[in-house]
């Protein structure tokens, strides 16, 4: 089995690509996939491999988590790609996490997340006959994470994407997609130097930052719901990353699931899709390996 990334896309972190003058041809990467059979498929998100504040030190730490899987898919932000100083080692675990799915006979899909930009050129798919749509969740908000200190920055390169756009690009998904990509890049590229360490003590340092923060957790169930109903109007179920924030939500008929982080605060979850079912685990921590509880959180008919 060979990891799903499209393009060689961690070539691109030696000396990333630059926006330029967008197209509709860029924006057009394999982004669907459609699996029906899908006999078991895990979905984790925000790894951060690399990351010092990840409690992911090695990918072998996660390999519990995909055995007897055919699919482990990381639902963006799996390595530290976006920065100068984590970038060789990320790059190094990544390549790790590769080998050793390949090695189990499982195939990778690595998405596009905010802090793994182009780390291949899948940004979303749509799993179960359309049903589940998986995307990072960077591209939910014009300033990609509106609690950062360099929210402004990026929602001026995200408009300054879309303004390269026709009006009638800028409401495609790919469109939205391809912008949220080019914010996220050029914000580790000209603005971001020594981005501090997450943690609760650099909280509390930063009240501000804690409101901001809180308020976007409570407007994500939302923000995914319209985001959904407009881009993935097939999909009852979208499954997010990127805010740190493990839950699952009802919105009418459709439900929101986050996966949470193995970065701060650290509670990841896991989403398990078989046997025409989508089932939501906590992923527990026992000594240097991580696994799936043998009970889920929630599960859901695909049917």
């Amino acid at each position: 089995m060979t990891a799903r990334v499209p393009g060689g896309s961690l070539a691109l972190y030696c000396g990333g690509p630059a926006f330029g003058a967008w197209n509709a041809t860029r924006a057009s990467f394999p982004l669907t996939t459609i699996d029906p059979a899908m006999p078991r498929t895990v979905i984790i998100s925000d790894t951060h491999l690399a990351n010092p504040s990840s409690a992911v030190r090695s990918p072998a730490m996660l390999r519990p988590l995909w055995q007897g899987a055919n699919e482990l898919i990381v639902n963006g932000d799996a390595a530290e790609l976006h920065h100068p100083t984590h970038r060789e080692r990320a790059i190094e675990l990544t390549v790790e996490l590769q080998s050793l799915c390949e090695h189990d006979g499982v195939r990778l899909t690595l998405i596009a997340g905010n802090h793994d930009p182009f780390i291949s050129d899948v940004r979303y798919l749509l799993l179960a006959d359309g049903r589940v749509f998986v995307t990072h969740g960077d591209v939910l908000h014009p300033a990609i994470a509106p609690w950062s200190e360099n929210a402004d920055h990026l929602r001026r390169e995200m408009r300054w994407a879309l303004s390269r756009m026709s009006p009638e690009e800028r409401g495609r998904l790919e469109a939205r997609l391809a912008a949220a990509q080019h914010a996220s890049h050029m914000e580790w590229t000209t603005h971001v130097h020594n981005p501090p360490r997450t943690s609760l003590v650099k909280l509390a340092m930063r009240p501000m930052t804690v409101a901001k923060l809180l308020h976007y957790w409570w407007r994500v169930p939302e923000l995914a719901d319209t985001f959904m109903r407009e881009h993935a109007p097939q999909a009852s179920f979208m499954v997010l990353g990127h805010t740190h924030r493990q839950g699952i939500w009802r919105r009418g008929d459709r439900v929101v699931v986050n996966t949470g982080s193995f970065g701060f605060p650290a509670r990841p979850r896991a989403i398990v899709l078989e046997d025409d079912q989508l089932a939501v685990h906590a992923i527990v921590r026992q000594r240097q390996a991580y696994s799936l509880a043998p009970r889920p959180v929630a599960a859901f008919s695909l049917r």
